[in-house]
């Protein structure tokens, strides 16, 4: 996938240059071409006689002066200030709209995890940890400016999570002795996307800072396989455990959050620059479900099917993206990027126990992610707005 996105950034790349200076252009995002506004008119030929044969000049003044004479009545002119050149202050940017999209390929090392508590919620009865799981993802991403300061932009993903290993522990008094199982994570998924609005109050040469407040999502299934006792508790996988084909847990959890924060553009010379994105998520809401798939059946004391799980909490989010300008229209770039949320909620086993009355327990839900990812963009605009 990152030969992919590179290769096709090289293509675009390659089209620019072939047009050449004199040939069709793409759009330039970062350089419109605005008026010449350094006072100085632009170069023109001598004017050719009305009548008779041109006459061979000596010499010419290669440019019109940037003032204009006054009439005076006198053999030399006057000069005064173009009218032009002394308002220039009032004259402004016309508006217009620009940005840049792009594709991804992002390495993730995750790792998620849930403490589940007695009803009274005093004393932790289990503990359930997925790490060490990788992630591999592709991803469009994108951003749109307008001349204000405004700009809208996000990005969509989805992958595979493989490897990695989940550790099941359980505690007296409701397992006797301490269990601890290990099993093989593997064949999982995850899906994700971010939208933000905002506004850069900083637009300087070289130097670009905005706040934004915006939605991201996050869709992990973790699946586990086998089962093999790693403490003295004989009956649970105990034996020789079960072989890592069969599937014995699987959770699938929904990560809705809030974001608000800060990012900035900072010029590194003439072709390189630093992006930086910080977020802290105010409010993220979680909506799980965890299937015990050896435990479900019609027996009393089994589960009837996934267990529900919710919770409530915060979080924050921190990305850094160093880009590299191959033309005036196309980046290639590396970046990295870390996530973190928790939540506090209930496993809902009321109703879904057989034969049993069952009671919500509290439960405390914490995801991480850590990545690295290649990328290649290309620009576009500016676009005018017309009198937006």
């Amino acid at each position: 996938m990152a030969a992919i996105a590179i290769a096709g950034t090289l293509c675009l790349s390659a089209i620019a240059n072939a047009a050449g200076d004199n040939g069709p252009q793409w759009p330039n995002l970062y350089e419109p071409k605005w008026p010449n506004v350094s006072g100085e008119p632009p170069s023109r030929p001598a004017a050719k006689p009305k009548f008779g044969p041109a006459p061979v000049l000596t010499s010419a003044p290669a440019t019109i002066p940037a003032r204009e004479p006054e009439i005076t009545g006198s053999v030399n002119p006057v000069y005064k200030a173009s009218p032009v050149a002394a308002r220039w202050g009032e004259f402004k940017q016309p508006p217009a709209i620009f940005g840049e999209f792009g594709l991804r390929y992002v390495f993730s090392s995750n790792k998620t995890s849930k403490n589940l508590y007695d009803i009274g919620g005093g004393a932790m009865v289990s503990r359930l940890t997925y790490s060490g799981v990788d992630g591999h993802a592709a991803e469009a991403f994108g951003r749109v400016d307008h001349t204000s300061g405004f700009f809208l932009k996000g990005y969509v993903g989805a992958g595979i999570l493989l490897n990695g290993k989940l550790q099941d522990e359980d505690f007296p008094p409701g397992i006797v002795p301490y269990s601890s199982t290990d099993s093989r994570q593997n064949d999982s998924t995850m899906a994700y996307a971010s939208v933000d609005l905002g506004y850069s109050f900083i637009r300087q040469p070289g130097l670009r800072v905005g706040a934004f407040a915006g939605y991201h999502y996050l869709d992990q299934t973790v699946n586990a396989f086998g089962c093999v006792q790693g403490a003295s508790n004989a009956a649970i996988c105990g034996g020789g455990g079960l072989p890592d084909t069969w599937k014995v847990i699987s959770q699938n959890n929904h990560w809705n959050s809030v974001r608000v924060g800060l990012d900035a553009k900072i010029a590194l010379g003439d072709r390189f620059s630093l992006n930086l994105d910080a977020a802290w998520l105010p409010y993220v809401k979680l909506s799980g479900a965890d299937t015990h798939w050896m435990r479900i059946g019609d027996y009393p004391g089994a589960f009837t099917g996934p267990i529900p799980e919710d919770g409530k909490g915060t979080g924050y989010q921190l990305e850094a993206v160093l880009s590299y300008a191959v033309n005036q229209n196309v980046n290639v770039a590396v970046g990295a990027r870390y996530w973190r949320m928790e939540t506090d909620g209930n496993t809902h086993f009321e109703n879904h126990v057989v034969g049993f009355t069952a009671y919500p327990q509290p439960v405390e839900w914490k995801v991480e992610s850590l990545g690295v990812f290649v990328q290649g963009s290309f620009k576009f605009g500016p676009y005018p707005t017309g009198g937006f």
